[in-house]
């Protein structure tokens, strides 16, 4: 790894202060920050070139309030590790803790393979003067592993404790599935997410099971050649760690189930932002009945209402109520072994794209479909089971494309989204520019704006007195009133001889955006990318103010940079966690030689002493 560069934070006071201006600050409901001086000087790293697209390289040096740091980016564990307990860091296990095995007999890791992206997220929890590590792993099976770290008391470097590596059971929540995007909530439990949920239609046998399909093959692994219910899958899990060492593991029913890329906890504790990760999806917020409780509340949908189509566009948001519902309740129908059936009649969509009367015409990640909810049906219960479905038939937007991440910036009073790419629903009856009506047609087709497959990072508003479209006043001082593109990506086409050819987005603008996390006083957003359209993935240093874009850390080539999280007090030390998904991973076979040292990475970039 090189470290070669030198960056320098000047960082302001971490109380709430900023100042908002995009166009609905002349809203008489939007929150008004007073601005703080917070002057910043980033230095990039270069476009990696050359054998420097095989290395980690992250800066060497950060100034922070006239104290110069020393930094890198320091691994702590990779997966396909073996602990002196045997546990093996990222192996997939069944419903009764053996290991799942390839056709050769060997243990199967999730590192990189064709059947998930190897870790993504690692939150650092501090708890009864010990550390300990969570990451969960981006694979069906989900899985999620636990370590306790030994922190150095003078330069604060975190290393792994050997024997301490352990297995999270998830199966009395019927295991896990494709974790991604995670958090650290502010009650200091690790926050999971499941995504790319199976869809309880059209890829179930007659009795509802999942068969017949890449979800069912795989899962049945875990369930010892039996066939699991596709609403066991798609909520939002969330990991405590105990005070004799061990976990306490549940998922929380009430927040929804869709694609979950990360659920982002806001300041008071109850009011939750959840992204949805694939094509034609929807935003939804849920406001917990008391606050570091997830397991009860009141969840919403955003209809986008645009006001743009330039430069990623813009629109106001409206919120959706579909109802509260508890964890018990939602998950009583799961242990059902519900069916789609028990919920929605069908009808065929009409040759013109209509559908009957009495039945409501929905485009989302399913495509095209004419549903009507059956009598009796707890409609609060549905909306979690059937979130994106039932939102998109009380009217709310299901037309977004990979929804990623989502950070709080408390200088400014913003929130900020990433959209990784802006296409297909988010287009105008076009197709990556080209005419296609698959993507609207019986939709809302809300969102209108031009192709860009570079991606976005939307700053939205925090509105006071927010009320919901039917009038209702939301029961949150956090609720976002619009979203304006900040900061986009730039599709190109550089020439087959320039030294950037392999690159479809521009080398010096971001591509493909998908963790973000937000320094309080620094002004600096992180921008992780996950994607192809760049030959080595990068983290980016933003600056909110200044608008200056600068890289940070970049991955080996065919490597994603996920989980970058500002971890700011762990003993008196501040740490940025980074994830280096899958090294090597998405190159062709003509490019085998590239793989050396291919297990992903996980680590921390620091430390920062006194940061808080």
């Amino acid at each position: 790894m090189r470290r070669e560069v030198y960056i320098s934070f000047a960082l302001a006071s971490l109380l709430l202060v900023g100042c908002g201006s995009s166009s609905s600050d002349k809203k008489s409901n939007t929150v008004m920050p007073t601005p703080t001086p917070a002057p910043t000087a980033v230095t990039s790293l270069d476009v990696p070139m050359g054998d420097k697209q095989k290395e980690i390289r992250s800066v060497d040096k950060i100034e922070i309030n006239s104290v110069d740091y020393d930094v890198s980016f320091n691994t702590i564990l990779k997966t396909g590790y073996t602990d002196t307990n045997g546990e093996i860091f990222g192996a997939l296990k069944d419903k009764d803790n053996n290991l799942i095995r390839n056709e050769d007999g060997s243990v199967f890791i999730c590192k990189s393979s064709n059947q998930g992206s190897g870790p993504d997220h690692t939150s650092i929890i501090d708890k009864d003067d010990s550390i300990y590590m969570v990451t969960q792993f981006e694979c069906g099976i989900g899985a999620i592993y636990m370590a306790e770290l030994n922190q150095d008391s003078q330069s604060g470097e975190l290393t792994f404790k050997k024997g301490s590596l352990k297995y999270i059971d998830q199966s009395s929540e019927f295991g896990g599935w494709v974790h991604c995007a995670g958090m650290k909530t502010p009650w200091n439990t690790h926050l999971s997410s499941e995504e790319y949920e199976p869809d309880a239609k059209s890829q179930v046998d007659s009795s509802g099971l999942l068969t017949n399909s890449y979800y069912g093959e795989f899962l049945s692994k875990y369930w010892g050649g039996d066939y699991p219910n596709p609403y066991y899958y798609g909520w939002t899990p969330e990991i405590e760690i105990t005070d004799d060492s061990g976990y306490n593991y549940k998922k929380h029913y009430a927040m929804g189930r869709f694609s979950h890329e990360l659920a982002y906890v806001m300041p008071d504790k109850k009011t939750v932002y959840l992204s949805d990760d694939g094509t034609n999806v929807g935003l939804f917020m849920f406001i917990a009945d008391r606050e570091g409780d997830l397991s009860a509340g009141v969840l919403y949908a955003a209809k986008w209402i645009q006001q743009s189509n330039q430069n990623g566009g813009s629109a106001t948001l409206e919120w959706i109520n579909l109802g509260h519902s508890s964890n018990e309740a939602v998950r009583a129908v799961v242990a059902s072994k519900a069916n789609f059936t028990d919920f929605f009649e069908e009808v065929v969509v009409s040759e013109d794209g209509s559908c009957q009367a009495g039945f409501s015409s929905i485009n989302t990640t399913a495509g095209h479909e004419c549903l009507k909810i059956k009598d009796g049906v707890d409609e609060a219960v549905l909306a979690r089971l059937e979130t994106r479905r039932y939102a998109s038939i009380k009217g709310a937007t299901t037309e977004f494309r990979k929804e990623e991440g989502i950070t709080y910036d408390e200088d400014h009073n913003k929130l900020y989204i990433a959209m990784s790419r802006i296409q297909y629903g988010m287009e105008d009856n076009m197709k990556k520019g080209k005419e296609n009506s698959k993507y609207d047609i019986g939709g809302n087709n809300d969102v209108k704006l031009p192709y860009n497959n570079c991606g976005a990072v939307y700053a939205s508003d925090i509105e006071s007195g927010k009320k919901d479209r039917s009038g209702n006043a939301i029961n949150s001082s956090y609720v976002i009133g619009n979203m304006n593109a900040m900061v986009t990506g730039e599709m190109v086409s550089y020439d087959e001889n320039s030294k950037y050819a392999g690159n479809s987005c521009s080398v010096d603008k971001i591509s493909e955006p998908d963790n973000v996390s937000y320094l309080a006083g620094s002004n600096i957003l992180l921008i992780g990318e996950d994607g192809g359209y760049h030959a080595n993935n990068v983290i980016w240093s933003y600056n909110v103010e200044t608008k200056e874009l600068k890289r940070v850390l970049t991955a080996p080539i065919g490597a994603e940079t996920t989980s970058p999280f500002w971890h700011t007090d762990i003993n008196g030390f501040g740490y940025v966690t980074a994830v280096i998904q899958h090294p090597f991973g998405e190159l062709d076979e003509d490019d085998a030689d590239y793989s050396i040292d291919a297990d992903s990475h996980i680590g921390y970039v620091g430390a920062f002493k006194g940061l808080k």
